[in-house]
């Protein structure tokens, strides 16, 4: 009896494992965004693991992607290295979900956080009664909480301060970590959803709640450019809809997508658009720009947004 207990433990531990060597990787990566092979990490199972993730995207079911995901399966069975089929792999993301997809190699993300342009904190500085916060990107590296609070108290000295209104700016910001961001900026929001992500699987809402700083009832005014994208044109969207906000500046650069991320053990990190934003108006901007409600280009966005302020209300 002993033996044949044994024998079936055995079996079931070896069938275990053959699943875990096959699915592990794609599963462990859907459940927490780290892709974790159990034995050999072959460049073949790195391909195989990233195609099926890609296989999510908003336009997975296109010829497009059907002919860019082939030509990966074939190159990594006979490739030798990762590297060989990073490009491959870059455009099959880039067929299944889009411009916002693709494939960062090791130490892109790293690098340009780095960079002397990197993102830095947000800062919240008074111009008479109004409270002008610039808003920039964050990566997903940095320190997000800091951010939030920076942001958020920032626009609480500015309340308590006696401020009127206050001027959101977004121009420059190119994304990253939404979280941070809307946390930051949840003084001005109201409870309850902003936006919602409309993605292959789902549509939920990102909800602000609980906020840090306790609410402000102030007039907004959003700044947009054409580099802000992503996760700056959620914050935009966030305000979209809003009785007392008026976005000025150029339309975006048309990156309201969600994106779902991957990380690799060799540092590599697969990016997949899997869905859209949608403002509370109802609208959804499917890689088109998203227009302000005052179209005023490079300089003339600020002058206006403040004349809105002084003359709607009474802010100046």
């Amino acid at each position: 009896m002993r033996k044949i207990l044994a024998a079936v433990t055995a079996v079931v531990l070896i069938a275990v494992l053959a699943v875990a060597y096959v699915w592990g990787p794609t599963y462990t990566a859907k459940l927490d965004g780290q892709a974790r092979f159990f034995g050999t990490d072959t460049p073949a199972r790195y391909a195989k693991t990233a195609l099926e993730l890609t296989d999510n995207g908003v336009y997975a079911d296109t010829e497009r992607y059907a002919a860019a995901r082939a030509a990966a399966e074939d190159a990594a069975k006979g490739a030798s290295s990762r590297e060989e089929l990073y490009p491959l792999i870059h455009e099959a993301a880039r067929a299944a979900g889009g411009r916002h997809s693709g494939l960062l190699r090791p130490g892109a993300e790293a690098s340009r956080d780095a960079s002397p342009a990197a993102p830095a904190q947000p800062e919240v500085i008074r111009d008479g009664g109004i409270a002008l916060a610039t808003v920039p990107a964050i990566s997903r590296n940095m320190d997000g909480k800091s951010y939030a609070e920076a942001l958020a108290g920032g626009l609480a000295d500015a309340r308590d301060g006696g401020a009127c209104g206050a001027i959101v700016d977004l121009r420059g910001n190119y994304g990253g970590d939404p979280s941070p961001m809307m946390q930051g900026l949840s003084p001005l929001l109201p409870e309850g959803p902003v936006i919602w992500w409309d993605s292959t699987f789902d549509r939920e809402p990102l909800e602000v709640e609980n906020n840090i700083a306790g609410k402000w009832d102030a007039p907004v005014a959003v700044l947009v450019d054409g580099a802000t994208a992503s996760a700056g044109e959620l914050a935009m969207m966030a305000f979209r809809g809003l009785e007392r906000s008026q976005s000025f500046g150029a339309p975006t650069s048309g990156l309201a997508s969600s994106n779902a991320i991957f990380d690799f053990p060799d540092g590599s990190a697969l990016v997949i658009t899997d869905g859209y934003f949608v403002a509370r108006t109802g609208e959804t901007f499917e890689y088109v720009s998203v227009p302000p409600d005052v179209d005023a280009r490079l300089s003339e966005a600020l002058p206006a947004a403040k004349r809105w302020l002084a003359e709607e209300h009474g802010c100046s």
